[in-house]
């Protein structure tokens, strides 16, 4: 089929252009790691490219898989049929491609290397700050921060942090060799995410799933959604962003669900003791139990003992670290442009509660709007109690009602929604999901801070216009009309199911 064709195409194409300007070495785009080891990964050259033409690339390329995703959902509708196993190889291969680039966009993982080094060194990234860190002299990998991070104490969870920590140990005194192992950590984190979706939506005693669909329909969705999926290949990866690996983590708790349900909690525990975030999907994993009370309490001693006991390891400050930003507010959200208009006429802490307060509540008015229309679960169930399916339809409106609602949102926080949605029936919501990830994506390109010494040498004025423009303008427009839409959608559609043909 053209529509399947031409979304492989797309998804090539898009990984091209991202290596390809990771190939071209440290830019606007591309992070600088110090202390290379010239024969080991991340590879590039020092070709000191135009501002413009590597921001440019990356436009065309999240413009080219955004096309791409909303092909291949149009194309899997249409009976499109490719062998499963080539859909996995794609993924795996633009997955790896890109692993052997350096980073882009974001100076977040070179933070994860600075923690990583400073609890190598005996600090305690939660209490000393790489600033602090550097006031003892130098050091390649923390003094390769950028602002405005460098004063920043970690906000991850203990499981983030020993992975940075391991990390650094391999790596030393290389930012080079650490930053790839955080990116092969990211890498790893998303083909084992993938992989064992693949083995949920095709491991039931039923022959067909939902909607007339087979399993192989349903695999084919969960790959072309999640590992071959160029927009995640780009927010995610290319950025080396650890909320890949709390996701996996997250995933594995739900496949213990079907049978284990206190270890589906430990390990649900862990995800959250890598990023506390990931907690609403262990609110749709508790709701998917609500009929159980002794299961539910099994669940919820399983994640508390992980929370309690990991954090305990690490002391409570790193907890009240994680729980700050809960208050923060990023540019390229609606609730920026009320922030700054409510400003001019009450003070900014109560301006910041009630727009907290509006996120809650939309957040929930948006739930409830999703859950009387969402689509069914492709995942059978393995026996009459099992709640996975309806656990991972649950995460699917939860994230989707988050990434849509939370006053901060950034385009890596987007691996939830998409992997849930993944394993849920197609509708309307892979398209709208497609466009916000896609608009709030190319909101951060460049994405590094003007303040950082190789963007600051040679970011234009004209690009810095744009871009800014671009996140501060465009992207929260787009976001709300596809809020709007989604509100819409929901409403038309209750409004059919309600329908007396429909209920004939």
């Amino acid at each position: 089929m053209k529509y399947g064709r031409w979304a492989v195409a797309l998804y090539l194409a898009c990984t091209a252009l991202i290596v390809a300007v990771g190939l071209l070495g440290p830019s606007v785009v591309v992070l600088t790691l110090t202390n290379r080891h010239p024969w080991l990964p991340s590879y590039w050259v020092n070709a000191k490219p135009n501002d413009w033409l590597v921001s440019a690339m990356i436009y065309v390329a999240i413009l080219l898989g955004g096309c791409g995703v909303y092909l291949a959902t149009k194309a899997l509708r249409h009976g499109w049929a490719p062998r499963v196993n080539r859909l996995i190889a794609l993924g795996i291969g633009t997955t790896a491609a890109i692993t052997l680039v350096p980073p882009m966009a974001s100076g977040d993982v070179l933070i994860y290397a600075a923690y990583g080094r400073i609890m190598a060194l005996g600090g305690d990234p939660y209490t000393t700050s790489p600033a602090d860190f550097m006031q003892r002299g130098h050091d390649p990998v923390i003094d390769a921060t950028e602002p405005p991070w460098q004063g920043a104490r970690s906000v991850y969870g203990p499981i983030a942090t020993w992975i940075q920590w391991l990390a650094s140990k391999i790596g030393g005194d290389s930012a080079h060799l650490t930053v790839w192992m955080l990116q092969l950590s990211v890498a790893i984190s998303l083909v084992v995410t993938a992989l064992l979706l693949v083995k949920l939506v095709g491991n039931g005693v039923a022959p067909a799933n939902v909607d007339g669909q087979d399993q192989d329909s349903a695999r084919r969705r969960v790959i072309m959604l999640t590992l071959a999926n160029p927009l995640l290949l780009w927010a995610v990866l290319a950025g080396a962003h650890n909320d890949a690996i709390a996701v996996m983590f997250a995933v594995i708790a739900l496949v213990l669900l079907r049978r284990h349900v206190f270890l589906a909690g430990l390990m649900l525990g862990v995800a959250g003791c890598t990023k506390l975030s990931i907690g609403l999907v262990g609110v749709a994993m508790l709701w998917s139990l609500r009929a159980d009370r002794r299961k539910a309490i099994f669940f919820c001693g399983g994640g508390a003992i992980a929370m309690v006991g990991l954090y305990a390891v690490v002391g409570l400050q790193a907890f009240n670290q994680a729980r700050k930003q809960t208050s923060s507010i990023s540019v390229g959200t609606p609730y920026r442009a009320l922030l700054e208009l409510l400003k001019l006429f009450l003070p900014n802490g109560v301006v910041r509660t009630l727009l907290a307060i509006l996120a809650w509540a939309a957040l929930i008015v948006v739930a409830i709007l999703l859950s009387r229309v969402f689509p069914k679960s492709l995942i059978p169930q393995t026996h009459p109690d099992d709640p996975t399916p309806a656990a991972l339809r649950y995460t699917a409106i939860y994230a989707i009602a988050w990434v849509l609602t939370t006053m901060y949102s950034l385009p890596w926080y987007d691996i939830v929604a998409w992997s849930a949605l993944a394993t849920v029936a197609a509708s309307k919501l892979d398209t709208l999901l497609a466009i916000r990830t896609t608009m709030v994506a190319l909101a951060y390109v460049p994405g590094r801070s003007p303040d950082a010494p190789q963007v600051a040498e040679s970011l234009s004025n004209s690009l810095h216009f744009v871009s800014a423009r671009v996140r501060d303008t465009l992207c929260p427009a787009i976001d709300l009309a596809v809020l709007i839409a989604l509100i819409v959608w929901c409403h038309r559609k209750g409004a059919r199911l309600k329908s007396p043909a429909a209920r004939g």
